[in-house]
């Protein structure tokens, strides 16, 4: 079992690019708050990944907590918490809100912001990704701000690693995979030839889930996390576990023999990187399953309590409703209709 393939899966991760800009220095945007960019992209949930490609030009990201970093044609942004966040040609501008300048959103869910001062032209490609499951351990794990450099510039890379971590700067050779992908989805995004809309959905996913595995990669062995867990040689086979027989009656102590450690020291080790004990994060993981399974399969709700570890309707019941505040029949209706 591929835990990675299994969240994304279960979460559904879907996504596409929903505005263009042409913006001329000077200028300085500030971004919605998450729940203001749900009801403009009419997406039902406030769980939204923000990425942002540089076309052309330069320009500035500044987020809280986060010394400003430089960008330029060619690096792509990712704000997995779509968390507040500043982007100028000079950030001692003040910011103009970005629903100040945002027109209706189209069916074809496309818009194009024209800035209108007379310096140099920066062209932006701002898309997101959106889980309509509210827990989602991938997203939760990430930073705040994820930024991808082609090698070649190495004076605006070494600028950035004094205001990042090394983990959050992934640099990108030339004709590498994920440079690639970025360049395919500025081009998808600027011919809009027939078929894009469904081509830029393909190809934003495809660039998140390729930067959170390069992310995961160059993490330090001592960051602790999710995706910290995934990779670690006993927390990672628990998950596997889990995630491969939610329905079984595990404990602790069959986990801890199954991986051949101590009680104790899975414990402890599940616990320090994952951030609860083993039993509490399966208890959330079988609720997300539930609601996948509830969502989007036919089965019935017996069905369904059996795939996720419960012999009876009565305890699922009690169990989704202590989770989610609404029964597994209730939920599902609702679900249906949005």
């Amino acid at each position: 079992m591929d835990v990675l393939s299994d969240t994304l899966r279960v979460v559904r991760l879907t996504g596409t690019v929903f505005l263009k800009g042409k913006l001329m220095s000077p200028w300085s945007i500030a971004s919605t708050t998450p729940g203001e960019l749900a009801e403009y992209l009419r997406l039902p949930s406030d769980c939204i990944a923000l990425f942002h490609i540089v076309v052309q030009g330069r320009a500035w990201f500044a987020l809280p907590e986060y010394a400003p970093v430089a960008v330029a044609a060619g690096d792509a942004v990712l704000i997995p918490h779509s968390s507040p966040h500043v982007v100028a040609s000079d950030l001692t501008l003040t910011p103009v809100p970005i629903g100040s300048i945002l027109q209706p959103l189209p069916p074809e869910g496309m818009v194009t912001v024209v800035g209108s001062g007379l310096g140099e032209e920066t062209q932006l490609i701002c898309g997101f990704l959106h889980c309509d499951l509210r827990f989602n351990p991938l997203i939760g794990a990430l930073p705040e701000l994820i930024v991808v450099h082609p090698c070649d510039d190495g004076q605006k890379a070494a600028s950035n690693r004094n205001a990042l971590a090394r983990s959050n700067i992934l640099s990108v050779q030339p004709g590498d995979w994920l440079e690639t992908t970025i360049r395919h989805t500025v081009e998808e995004a600027l011919v809009e030839r027939p078929g894009s809309a469904d081509m830029l959905s393909r190809l934003s996913e495809i660039l998140f889930f390729e930067v959170v595995r390069r992310y995961m990669r160059q993490l330090p062995e001592t960051h602790p996390g999710w995706l910290a867990g995934v990779r670690d040689p006993i927390v990672g086979q628990v998950l596997r576990l889990l995630h491969a027989h939610p329905e079984h009656a595990w404990t602790v102590e069959s986990l801890a023999h199954a991986v051949a450690v101590s009680r104790s020291t899975l414990a402890e080790r599940f616990t320090a990187l994952i951030g609860e004990a083993p039993i509490g994060y399966l208890a959330v993981w079988r609720m997300q399953l539930a609601k996948h399974l509830l969502k989007y399969t036919d089965l019935n709700l017996t069905e369904v309590a059996g795939r996720v570890g419960y012999e009876s309707d009565e305890a699922f019941n009690r169990a989704f409703k202590r989770h989610v505040g609404q029964t597994p029949a209730a939920w599902r209706v609702t679900a249906d209709a949005q």
